[in-house]
């Protein structure tokens, strides 16, 4: 049987890291981020200096007669403390390991988490019970989406107040009526990693070619409702129907309840970030659905702050809390920060309410818009957020 150039084990303590790797003899080589930690020939390197603040690569090279035979990269981060009311996908601590053979990923275990759903480019591969997934099926010259989707009850959460919530939850399915396969008392949690082409990835350090940098960036977060009419859940309004959207998830839809438009811009000097946000049309009908008023809402409730002034990377965030203008009802809420630097790594991490349709895209230079996140309503009766809500985040292994 080949013997595989693969990493063995790995283990994280809040002090150290440490991982081993396939024996095949030779000179070994390990960077961090490009700079050289270890040379040696032991399979083995432990890191005690650990970045709690950013994700960080290692790269292991194998040495025959002066020439880079095998290479294996990794991307990880320090485990840290949970800390009370943090979004949980915040620090998890996600591992990406690529080799010629396989990638690999790992995550951190999530308390009240029973299985995990993994996909591939969008496509369901399979669920898994285990925090880890072997991928031996993608070619090295192709780069590939991994999504690992999950749910936990509520009580489970590390948020506070989590117990009362629950409580709400619990009453809450009790008087609105849900479909079988819903689970509004849960929270779900999504996280995904967009691996580089291998064939690029896993050159030698010193061969590596820096990555064409990104001169500009697009990023579009939208809120719509997909129903062309929809009944309002609350039975004490003069609305009883709205007009919905009408469309599915698109991220050129003409439609939505609100969007928010970011563009960022790196030059050899500075970084710029502009933005735009909308609100569309809320239309409220009679009990014969016939047009009784309309409003919109104001774009005020959605703040968006830069939280950095480096000329090579753009760290923000948003705060979303849009209500409907026509009558009362709980807001549509959601909350983002992302990073993205020139060299293209990317780190976006949210969360938002179960109701409505979500979607978010990103876009890098003249690229077309990819995938970030999308996440299908479970009706107006859940923009409250009592039921649960729904975690996710985005990273780049480059």
């Amino acid at each position: 049987m080949e013997n595989l150039f693969e990493i063995q084990k790995m283990s994280h303590t809040l002090d150290e890291l440490s991982f081993t790797w396939t024996d095949s003899g030779g000179i070994y080589r390990v960077y961090r981020n490009e700079q050289q930690v270890y040379e040696g020939t032991v399979a083995k390197f432990t890191d005690d200096t650990l970045d709690t603040e950013h994700p960080f690569t290692y790269t292991v090279e194998r040495v025959e007669e002066g020439q880079v035979k095998d290479v294996i990269v990794i991307q990880t981060s320090a485990l840290t403390e949970v800390r009370e009311d943090e979004h949980p996908l915040q620090r998890l601590v996600i591992t990406t390991i690529a080799a010629s053979s396989q990638i690999a990923l790992s995550w951190e275990r999530i308390k009240g988490v029973e299985a995990f759903d993994i996909y591939r480019n969008g496509k369901f591969v399979q669920t898994v019970e285990d925090n880890r997934f072997i991928d031996r099926e993608t070619s090295v010259s192709e780069s590939v989406t991994y999504s690992v989707s999950a749910s936990r009850p509520l009580i489970d959460s590390n948020q506070q107040m989590n117990v009362s919530k629950s409580i709400a939850a619990t009453i809450f399915d009790a008087v609105v009526p849900t479909s079988s396969d819903s689970k509004p008392t849960e929270e779900i949690y999504t996280f995904t990693i967009r691996v580089n082409r291998r064939d690029e990835l896993l050159r030698p350090v010193a061969d590596r070619k820096r990555a064409t940098s990104v001169k500009e960036w697009k990023f579009r977060y939208t809120t719509f409702l997909q129903e062309d009419i929809l009944k309002n859940p609350n039975l004490l309004s003069p609305y009883a129907y709205f007009t919905g959207d009408d469309r599915t998830f698109d991220p050129e839809g003409k439609s939505f309840r609100t969007r928010v438009d970011m563009q960022g811009k790196f030059t050899e000097n500075e970084s710029t970030l502009t933005y735009t946000k909308a609100t569309g049309p809320t239309i409220g009908l009679n009990y014969v659905k016939r047009y009784k008023d309309h409003d919109h809402a104001s774009v005020d409730d959605i703040v968006i702050e830069r939280l950095n002034e480096k000329k090579s990377d753009i760290h923000f965030a948003i705060l979303h809390d849009v209500a409907n203008p026509l009558t009362t009802s709980p807001p549509i809420h959601y909350e983002v920060t992302g990073q993205i630097d020139k060299e293209r790594n990317i780190n976006l991490v949210g969360y938002h309410n179960i109701s409505p349709h979500h979607e978010i895209y990103l876009a890098l230079d003249e690229e077309e818009w990819r995938t970030v996140h999308r996440a299908e309503s479970e009706g107006l009766a859940y923009l409250s957020g009592v039921p649960g809500d729904n975690y996710w985040r985005y990273m780049t292994c480059n």
